[in-house]
């Protein structure tokens, strides 16, 4: 898991969209290297991944340890949780209201 900075999201030429990732094809195709999941996350939120019938909440002071520069690769998640099925974002606004 790696999380960065929306800003250094780089944006392509032309109107192609932006490059998040660059897997090399022939790992792309074999399936070696893929993105599963991608989130916007917001400034305070909580995150909670859901793996399976696992889950994992992770506050901001616990993403702060998957931070990182675009590009690189991300921290491992701990065992059990590391095929991530979906993820859910409460921003700080939700959790007030709870």
């Amino acid at each position: 898991m790696l999380v960065f900075p929306l800003k250094e999201l780089p944006q392509l030429a032309k109107g192609k969209g932006n490059k998040i990732i660059n897997i090399p094809a022939a790992r792309a195709k074999a399936r070696e290297e893929l993105l599963s999941q991608l989130c916007v996350i917001p400034k305070g939120a909580t995150v909670t991944l859901f793996a399976g019938k696992r889950k994992l909440s992770l506050k901001p002071a616990d993403l702060d340890n998957f931070r990182g520069e675009r590009g690189r690769r991300g921290s491992m998640l701990p065992r059990g949780l590391q095929r991530v099925t979906s993820v859910e974002v409460q921003s700080p606004e939700q959790e007030s209201e709870n």
